[in-house]
């Protein structure tokens, strides 16, 4: 009996074993064909990640070629565009980015440009104390409209009617003692075509730069808001709500083809990338 016993016990662990076995073969091979499986996965995504990485280095590559054929077109496409032509950049106090792009393409296209910056918000002209620039200009003896934008619309009216004779300047002169705005000298003299509204990043698009370049559009000449890049408020889309053209990507070659096209009265629009704008630059046929 001890000997029956003995050997059922043996069997019994044998089989025992054998399961264990066969078991623990599983798992490995298990394993094994997962540790398989994951080494392809990787295998697979790198792969794809190089394919990845070679098309967006040909992609870069294209843009730069495509930048450096934009950058060196676009000066001789706007040449001599606006040859004889006096420009007003009218512009906030604080930072105003765009605006050295834009003297730069007016200069490029051979025309004149010089900066006008608003001291004041609206000029003061909403001010109704005595001090206020409405109390000076009674005191000086002009014939003005209430504080608020009426006024505001009358002296825009007289500083554009100045600037495209290109004569006398009693507003522009008086704003100027007074440090409401600032001028080149060489706005003395210049009979003014056009006026590009710009607006620093803390203020956006001032009302009264708005209101001259309303003006200047009424008496026949150009106007358009730009800026280096699109902002929510920016000069670009106030002056297009406004029915004004418009350039918000004057950091861009396309941007400033856009800006002489518009102030060569080759194209009218906004020209950009913010919402609102029609296409990234006019037509290139007339």
């Amino acid at each position: 009996m001890y000997n029956l016993r003995y050997h059922i016990a043996s069997l019994v662990a044998v089989f025992i074993a054998l399961s264990v076995g066969l078991l623990l073969g599983t798992v490995v091979a298990e394993r094994g064909m997962i540790t398989d499986q994951t080494g392809e996965l990787v295998a697979d995504l790198q792969a794809r990640f190089d394919e990845i990485s070679a098309q967006n280095a040909e992609l870069e590559a294209g843009l730069a070629r495509d930048r450096a054929f934009a950058e060196a077109a676009v000066i001789p496409l706007t040449a001599g565009q606006l040859e004889g032509r006096n420009i007003a950049i009218v512009a906030s106090t604080g930072r105003v980015d765009g605006v050295s792009a834009v003297a730069d393409a007016i200069s490029s296209a051979g025309g004149t440009s010089f900066t006008v910056t608003l001291e004041q918000t609206a000029l003061g002209l909403y001010e109704t104390e005595p001090e206020g620039l409405a109390g000076l200009l009674q005191l000086q003896g002009v014939d003005i409209a209430a504080p608020g934008p009426a006024l505001e619309q009358q002296v825009s009216d007289a500083l554009v009617a100045e600037w495209r004779a290109g004569a006398d300047q009693p507003y522009t002169q008086l704003l100027s003692s007074a440090g409401r705005l600032s001028i080149e000298s060489s706005a003395s003299t210049a009979t003014v075509d056009a006026v590009v509204v710009m607006g620093s990043d803390e203020g956006g698009c001032d009302p009264f730069a708005l209101a001259l370049g309303k003006s200047m559009r009424a008496t026949g000449g150009v106007a358009l808001g730009a800026e280096a890049t699109p902002a929510e408020g920016g000069c670009a889309s106030v002056c297009a709500a406004e029915g004004l053209s418009a350039v918000d990507h004057m950091s861009t070659a396309q941007g400033r083809f856009s800006l002489v096209w518009i102030l060569a009265g080759r194209a009218e629009g906004y020209f950009g990338i913010g919402t609102g704008a029609e296409t990234f630059y006019p037509p290139l046929a007339p």
